[in-house]
């Protein structure tokens, strides 16, 4: 019997990740969610400078890690890095807000006319539960929290029309338009309202598109107007803020 020939452009198998790089990946993870943390629940506000050494030593992390992390962070413009400035909190401008909000625009309501023929109050209910998140998260003060949750309710609506292309293109916005929310909303300032929310679904579970899509523009549109910038950064003691308590 003739043994199998062996494939000369196959892949050699790949050696699995050491516990080393695997514990190194883990601490980016933790660097990365801290300093988005922060950003969300506003306690590092837009143009704040991100010092490598202070960093360093409030993570307990070397600078080659802590590099790795920004150019993620840049990569989702949590962060702008700026040549021999280093890494500050990202700072968009009105011009930049106006064009995502529009992309916004031109695409949901795109998706609640569509899904004003196929939603119903069952397809709709998990959004229902997810607004009851928000509002909670909102009145207990949770910021961060309710800024994801904010996001995520387009998102799931979005997810309810089925198609993968169009939630992945609404998702980058959407996380862009959180952020922007998290940076220069005011904390308590309710930008983003979920009693909006819930009226979008009634128009929807109603059947009626059109209020739905009305709704959604006035919706977004104050999200965008309500925004307030600031551009007088404070100064911030990295390594008071990231520092775990002993």
């Amino acid at each position: 019997m003739a043994r199998p020939r062996k494939n000369p452009t196959a892949a050699p198998p790949q050696d699995a990740p050491s516990e080393a790089s695997l514990n190194e990946l883990a601490e980016e993870n933790r660097v990365r969610h801290a300093i988005v943390e922060a950003v969300l629940s506003h306690r590092l506000p837009p143009g704040t400078r991100l010092v490598e050494t202070r960093l360093c030593e409030a993570f307990g992390v070397n600078r080659s890690l802590l590099r790795r992390v920004f150019v993620r962070l840049a990569g989702d413009k949590v962060i702008e890095l700026q040549h021999n400035k280093g890494a500050i909190i990202a700072q968009p401008g009105p011009e930049e807000m106006r064009q995502v909000f529009e992309a916004r625009q031109l695409i949901e309501n795109g998706i609640i006319r569509a899904l004003g023929k196929k939603a119903s109050p069952e397809s709709l209910a998990a959004v229902r539960k997810l607004v009851e998140q928000e509002h909670a998260a909102y009145s207990a003060g949770e910021w961060s929290k309710w800024v994801r949750l904010s996001g995520e309710y387009h998102l799931q609506v979005a997810r309810l029309l089925g198609n993968t292309e169009l939630e992945d293109i609404l998702r980058s916005l959407i996380a862009r338009t959180t952020l922007m929310i998290a940076l220069y909303d005011s904390l308590g300032h309710n930008v983003c309202s979920f009693d909006e929310h819930n009226d979008i679904l009634t128009a929807l579970e109603t059947g009626d598109s059109e209020r739905a899509c009305t709704l959604m523009s006035a919706h977004l549109h104050g999200a965008e107007v309500k925004l307030q910038r600031d551009t007088n950064a404070p100064e911030i003691d990295l390594v008071a803020l990231f520092t775990r308590p002993a």
